[in-house]
């Protein structure tokens, strides 16, 4: 399943970032190392890489967040096993006790603003959402088991902390 899954935080903010250690890759020759790529991370089975923001995005954001140096996060890996372990969880699991519930709480749980697009075989955003890390989750959510959409959830200093 393609899927483009793009998380955006502030650069700033980016590296105070605990629970996920992003390194660039690199190859050693005669004792040097030379870097290869963007930085990566694996989080349990999900790759993640800093890459550049996909240019598109900024159109969609409110004027005050385009202002903001972001710093792009993508899942490059791991959708696939993320599915079939969210189709395996109980209703009330799925709510809180898996693994995208946690790496959304690692890079968004204490962010004041972020951005998160996601976007089911690259077929286009149908939806931008203001809201907060419970609506973006259950987006996710919704969007990879149910009825796949493209969507992107944003969230400022001033969004409402309220569940969905």
């Amino acid at each position: 399943m393609d899927i483009g899954f793009e998380i955006m935080i502030p650069v700033e903010a980016g590296l105070k970032l605990s629970g996920v250690k992003f390194k660039q890759p690199a190859y050693e020759w005669d004792g040097v190392e030379y870097p290869q790529g963007p930085e990566e991370a694996d989080f349990y089975y999900i790759k993640l890489m800093k890459l550049d923001i996909p240019k598109y995005v900024l159109s969609l954001l409110p004027d005050n967040l385009k202002k903001t140096e972001w710093q792009c996060i993508t899942v490059i890996k791991g959708i696939n096993e993320l599915k079939k372990e969210l189709m395996l969880l109980e209703d009330e699991t799925k709510k809180k006790g898996n693994k995208l519930f946690e790496l959304l709480n690692i890079l968004i749980g204490n962010m004041p603003e972020w951005c998160i697009v996601f976007d089911p075989d690259y077929n286009g955003i149908n939806e931008v959402i203001e809201g907060n890390i419970n609506i973006a989750y259950q987006e996710i959510l919704n969007s990879l088991l149910i009825n796949p959409k493209g969507f992107l959830v944003w969230k400022n200093k001033d969004t409402e902390e309220t569940s969905y």
